[in-house]
């Protein structure tokens, strides 16, 4: 099984100002403090279903007993596959058993909470997987025009597609939360898929925009832009008319993306998130010593910006242990990154993953880091 950003780093998730969901009430204003979960890592060595959901409930006391309290399990993969039992997803990591409604079902007993974690629109990596097998026509086109395995959120089918996911596993495990991930674009697309391609260039007539062209260039990333942001308004619009209503997170890259296609500010502004996940992937092996410096930076332009929005949000930080950016070799790197959060404002953090924690979570603990950084943080706004 692959993951892209489902491989990213081990992350924090900070959380910075921000109300809660306009449709459910967040059920406590402590920090929010989570760990991303990779469910095959708590099954190796394990052949049967009730030796796996041993393997939950022992993992579930061990969160519990950590002190932190928000399950982020990846529940679908950048290939397009399903780690529940999907009526809308056609691969299916589990078959008919369903990890995710034992998951949830021990977890509340314990009084903790769930985040699915989706991977949106990957599908199949530079081949169209999953729902792409079925319908190549809703894929993204690379510069040859070929299928890339990325949904097109430019299409009204496969958004309604999308839309229909998210809504099952809403209705079905009645989440805390869902956070959204690969909710962008690749960045190696050349085209939409076929039906928005078409709306685009029936808009821009080439001679007037030339292809290639800056002006044919930039009326693209604003085209690609206002697809995306139109799925988000979609998703927001439907998981808010659910009782209950999840809470609604994206994770995200920083500001200079609100020059490009992820305009997480408007999405924002507009109320269709609760939190958003800021990616605190900086590392010694990018930048070397001054890695701080940079992830320092990114923060205070992301909270400079949030600022600006009238409708307040939870801002996080996704800090990794180990990715394929770089890795953490000290647990005491791990408060570098908590500090840098808290001075920029947020609320919370979530590391990832649950596993890639463990060889440092006991020194974690032993120091204090956690407890030190919720003792001096603002609690959630309501």
């Amino acid at each position: 099984m692959k993951y892209t950003r489902c491989l990213l780093l081990a992350g924090l998730t900070l959380t910075i100002a921000g109300a809660t969901s306009l449709g459910a009430e967040s059920p406590a204003r402590e920090p929010f403090m989570g760990a991303y979960i990779h469910l095959p890592a708590w099954f190796r060595g394990t052949s049967d279903n009730a030796a796996r959901e041993r393997a939950i409930v022992e993992n579930l006391d061990r969160f519990r007993d950590s002190g932190l309290r928000v399950l982020m399990p990846f529940v679908t993969t950048t290939s397009g596959q399903a780690e529940y039992p999907s009526q809308v997803i056609p691969d299916r990591v589990w078959g008919t058993w369903d990890p995710l409604a034992v998951m949830v079902r021990e977890a509340h007993q314990r009084g903790l909470q769930v985040y699915p974690v989706v991977c949106v629109l990957a599908c199949g990596h530079k081949q169209p997987g999953g729902i792409l097998k079925t319908h190549p026509q809703w894929a993204l086109r690379d510069k040859d025009g070929q299928p890339l395995g990325f949904i097109s959120p430019g299409n009204p089918e496969a958004r309604a597609w999308v839309v229909s996911m998210l809504k099952e596993i809403a209705t079905t495990y009645q989440p805390d939360g869902i956070l959204l991930d690969y909710c962008r674009f690749p960045g190696t697309e050349r085209q939409m898929d076929p039906v928005a391609q078409a709306r685009f260039e029936a808009s821009h007539p080439a001679d007037q925009f030339p292809p290639g062209s800056t002006q044919y260039n930039d009326q693209f990333v604003k085209f690609k832009r206002e697809c995306l942001t139109e799925l988000v308004g979609q998703i927001s619009a439907e998981l808010r008319a659910l009782k209950p209503a999840p809470r609604i997170a994206v994770y995200m890259w920083g500001a200079h993306e609100l020059k490009g296609t992820r305009d997480w500010r408007t999405w924002a502004d507009r109320g269709y998130l609760d939190m958003l996940n800021h990616t605190g992937y900086s590392y010694r092996e990018q930048y070397g010593e001054k890695y701080l410096t940079v992830l320092d930076e990114r923060f205070r332009a992301a909270a400079e910006v949030l600022k600006e929005i009238d409708k307040p949000v939870e801002f996080t930080i996704c800090v990794g242990i180990s990715t394929s950016h770089g890795k953490i070799r000290e647990a005491k790197e791990l408060k570098d990154y908590l500090d840098i959060g808290r001075r920029h404002g947020v609320h919370g953090a979530a590391f990832f993953t649950w596993d890639t924690l463990q060889p440092y979570l006991p020194e974690v603990k032993e120091a204090g880091y956690l407890e030190q950084f919720t003792a001096n943080v603002q609690p959630r706004p309501r």
